[in-house]
Order: structure tokens, then sequence, then C-alpha cells
């Protein structure tokens, strides 16, 4: 597993536009092997803190189709109110990238709050998302020392 690599990828990701984003990194049993967000803290507290995973319709539809979807698009299945507590935090608009078999997908989230994310961004993430995705095989075989190196890049991410 090469950690230079890696923070290189999620480098290029954070710089190439003014967005905010959570991967989450080969999910088995709805747990990212590795996970990587820039969203605000108060509400990734609150997410954790309410379970939001569990109704979350952009990550229902990551881990059930590969490929790239609008949060718009998923707006009249969010029952729970995910999206529009998202933008309370200037998580406005999104969109789900999901990479990966079924059993260990690799799912983005990039949102923005003034515009919908232009195709180029789409593309971009999707592209980031499958590298990140191919450079993370064989993860399960990888140290705890490893592990835990991949882990700390997140810290390097905050804004």
């Amino acid at each position: 597993m090469n950690v230079l690599r890696v923070r290189e990828l999620l480098n290029d990701v954070a710089a190439h536009s003014d967005w905010h984003f959570a991967i989450g990194v080969r999910i088995r049993f709805a747990n990212p092997t590795l996970l990587y967000q820039t969203y605000p803290r108060e509400w990734i507290n609150l997410y954790a803190d309410k379970a939001l995973i569990f109704v979350d319709p952009t990550v229902r539809w990551g881990l059930e189709h590969p490929g790239i979807c609008r949060w718009s698009d998923l707006a009249g299945t969010d029952e729970a109110g995910v999206m529009e507590k998202a933008a309370e935090f200037g998580l406005r608009y999104g969109l789900v990238v999901s990479v990966g078999e079924a059993s260990a997908r690799t799912l983005g989230f990039f949102c923005r709050e003034d515009r919908e994310l232009d195709e180029d961004e789409a593309q971009f993430a999707l592209a980031q998302v499958q590298k990140l995705h191919d450079l993370t095989e064989g993860i399960t075989s990888t140290t705890e020392g490893q592990l835990a190196e991949l882990r700390n890049l997140n810290a390097s991410l905050r804004r």
C-alpha cells in the first residue's frame, strides 16, 4: 500500500474544486476500511450522533449502484430529511460516486454550497474515487501500522 500515492491523490481531490467531500474506501458490512472527509465538524458530529448513515439516501444509492448520481435526483427518497439537514451546514448541492464490487464498494460524496457540480467535476470525482479504490486493492492484508498511517491522512485534509 503506497501511502504517498494515496496522500497525493487526496490532496489533488481537496485542491480540485471548492467542494467538501467524504470518501469511504472499500466498505464492508456498512463500515469503510478508510474514511476521508472535509465536511464541517459540526455536520460530522450530527451525522454520527443521529446515525444518519442508516437513513441517508445517498449512501443507500451508492451501496446499491455503481456510477454517479446527483443528490437532487434522490431528494424524493429522503424521508428522513438528511439532505435538508446537510444543506444547513453548507452541503447543499452534491453527488455520490460509487465504484467497485458490491462486497467492497468505495463511495465518494462531493458537495458545494453555491451550485450543482458541473460535468467536469463529476468526472474528476469519479476518476479519483476509482483510482483510490484501485490503490487500495489488497488492503485486507495491510498491516495495522500501514492502516494507521493511511487513516491519519484524514487529519491533513481538514480545512
